[in-house]
């Protein structure tokens, strides 16, 4: 592998760093302003002061599995994808440190008294420009209408991102379904056709948006600060063509945010560098140069930290065995514990797996439609070794036994969301204890009931044991061989070689394209991050009879087995549809938040208590760095995080381990 980072467009950079563009990065503050939703943010006098140490050419780091696929923001559904392009694209609204919604091209808003009309107020000094740092166009008010018609129009953004606007805005539903129904004619409907049809959405002026809503919605501020809202130039989308827009790599993109793209080397190298043209440039501090290497895996991370070849590096198990087993380690004083990432992490099962021929896998397919079976894995698949691989220091801070990820939303009485799942498992009185497993307490883990009951249905209807799951990892990546290789332990020591042996496959750079999309794996474990402040952009994903619901139509594939179901399968549709229609019960409250919540509390329970998916882990990682981690964008919804702005660095050693607890205890304090 090519371990040259230097980059190779040194006269564009040169030529952008003389225009006196760029600045280092520096303290907490939200680019754009106050998070105010109901006062306008004026430009702030001006940057945020850097530090004398602190770091100006930031090198960061990401594993090869992670390369992104689509370089079209409004395109794409995925964080790796996303964690590259909010660097480059702004869109209305922001957030700032705390997750509180800031402003971004938008600069306030208010709504009207019962939260179904929104007004926004638009900057008037923001404008795109191409790689090479010429403005193109300005942008306008326009610009979100024609974003919000890609969106919407099946044929040009082929479903992606649809969800949020047509369950939030007037009309985007009927919109989708009538560019559906057209097909390739859809391809030249414009903007100006979505608002002839009704959408809920109107430009009054160059810098005003008014979006309208079917029914009260009090979190629409964090709905539209998600990709499907944002912009998008007309001008580009003539100039590229459909086709060519949906197809947009970085040499193309129009760039409205705080970097261009310097330089990128497919499963090497991404270099950031100042957008001269940002709006937000005196308001906000950057890096004159990011660069984002991707490694084969962790194991050589820290290697790479040591030489000063990247500024912070996640550490694996293993490296923490290695520091913390040798007290005249120099690393000893600078772990760094990190925040929960914003996902809830997801065993997901494929209910209607094909090997690698294309035919159907019926002895997996019809073990997991089998209750009993996928009790199991809830109520006995002990992953506290498997955790360790992510935290070895404390494991159980990584367990997950919900769906939805803690701290998306919160009822009128303060209380957390998924407390109230807790209550409807059975779980509430559950605490952590830094030994065992919550949900397997109440059973101590034992399954011997469970899995003589799977056992014996199964074999009833031609099961053979033991039963082969597949799990998928990338060819040629240690660490994650090591970390399957615990998991594959986990299920021996809980289900036992005769009931479920787990097979470790491999792919060579696409687990979407090679296995997820081909059907071939029999779990795939993924992390959800809110889309926005409301339980129904998590479970939204996996109810059956919508084409938008993401997971089951990619991952469980239970959309397929929906559609031909054998007759081992109808038990399963049966607990998928009363799980379906207690969400859409639980979204059909629209007037009182409490009751909203409380009904999507059951259907969250129905899910788990059905095993329809299986909660896993959250990520707390430790780390050496050399970054701030409380001084970075904390949203737990929308693509935000990875916006490289008002990030305080240190140049020298890395943050200390009791300087880490300190910025912890000073964050919690502040929030509250």
């Amino acid at each position: 592998m090519n371990m040259n980072f230097e980059s190779r467009s040194i006269s564009r950079r040169s030529f952008l760093k003389a225009s006196g563009v760029v600045g280092a990065a520096s303290i907490l503050a939200a680019c754009g302003g106050s998070s105010s939703s109901t006062a306008a943010s004026g430009a702030a006098s001006g940057a945020p002061a850097a530090s004398a140490d602190a770091i100006t050419d930031y090198v960061s780091f990401e594993t090869a599995n992670r390369e992104l696929e689509t370089w079209n923001f409004l395109y794409s559904q995925s964080a790796s994808d996303l964690n590259v392009t909010t660097n480059m694209w702004d869109g209305l609204l922001s957030f700032d440190c705390y997750g509180k919604v800031a402003p971004a091209i938008a600069k306030s808003w208010e709504h009207n008294d019962d939260s179904t009309v929104w007004t926004f107020h638009l900057r008037d000094d923001v404008d795109w420009c191409d790689v090479n740092g010429e403005v193109k166009s300005h942008l306008t008010s326009k610009d979100f209408l024609v974003g919000l018609e890609w969106v919407l129009n099946a044929f040009k953004n082929e479903a992606f991102n649809t969800s949020m606007p047509s369950e939030t805005v007037v009309g985007a539903a009927d919109y989708y379904d009538l560019t559906k129904d057209k097909g390739d004619a859809a391809a030249d409907m414009t903007y100006e056709d979505m608002l002839a049809a009704g959408v809920g959405v109107e430009a009054p002026d160059d810098y005003t948006l008014v979006f309208t809503c079917p029914s009260p919605c009090p979190y629409f501020d964090t709905v539209v600060a998600y990709n499907s809202f944002y912009p998008a130039s007309e001008d580009l989308i003539k100039e590229l063509g459909v086709e060519g827009f949906r197809a947009c790599d970085y040499t193309t993109m129009w760039y409205n945010g705080p970097y261009l793209m310097e330089e990128f080397i497919q499963g090497n190298t991404k270099s950031f560098i100042p957008n001269p043209n940002y709006y937000a440039a005196n308001e906000c501090t950057r890096f004159e140069h990011h660069t984002v290497k991707m490694i084969s895996d962790l194991s050589i991370g820290l290697q790479l930290y040591e030489s000063g070849e990247v500024d912070n590096i996640d550490l694996t198990e293993s490296n923490l065995t290695t520091i913390t087993s040798d007290s005249n380690n120099a690393h000893n004083a600078y772990l760094c514990e990190k925040r929960p990432t914003k996902f809830s992490y997801q065993m997901h099962l494929n209910f209607q797996r094909k090997d690698e021929n294309g035919n159907l896998d019926e002895n997996w397919n019809k073990a997991v439609a089998n209750y009993a079976f996928r009790q199991c894995f809830y109520k006995g698949l002990n992953l506290v070794n498997y955790y360790a691989r992510t935290n070895k220091i404390n494991p159980l801070k990584c367990e997950n036994d919900f769906y939805t990820m803690p701290g998306v939303c919160y009822n009128t009485k303060g209380e957390e969301y998924t407390t109230l799942v807790a209550k409807e498992m059975g779980l509430d009185s559950e605490a952590y204890d830094g030994k065992t497993m919550k949900r397997l307490r109440a059973n101590n883990g034992d399954i011997s009931d469970l899995k003589k009951q799977a056992m014996d249905e199964l074999s009833a209807i031609g099961v053979t044991f033991p039963v082969h799951c597949y799990h998928y990892i990338k060819s040629g990546d240690t660490n994650a061989l090591d970390t399957a290789t615990v998991l594959k332990q986990c299920f021996t020591d809980s289900f036992g070689d005769d009931f479920i042996v787990l097979d470790i496959g491999t792919y060579v750079s696409s687990l979407y394209k090679e296995v997820r999309n081909v059907q071939m794996h029999s779990i795939l474990q993924n992390g959800w991050g809110a889309d926005f402040g409301d339980p129904v952009n998590f479970l939204g994903q996996e109810v059956l009879g919508d084409d938008n619901a993401y997971y089951a139509q990619t991952t469980s594939w239970i959309a397929a087995v929906e559609a031909d179901p054998k007759d081992y399968q109808k038990d399963l549709l049966e607990r998928y549809q009363e799980f379906t229609d207690l969400v859409n019960e639980a979204k059909a409250i629209v007037t009182d938040t409490d009751a909203r919540y409380a009904a999507f509390a059951k259907a969250e329970a129905s899910m788990l208590n059905n095993a329809l998916c299986i909660p896993c882990l959250f990520e707390v990682l430790w780390c050496l760095t050399h970054v701030n981690e409380y001084t970075k964008i904390n949203a737990m919804y929308g693509p935000c995080n990875y916006k490289a702005v008002n990030w305080e660095t240190r140049q020298g050693d890395g943050y200390t381990t009791e300087e880490y607890e300190a910025f912890a205890a000073a964050f919690d304090a502040a929030s509250k």
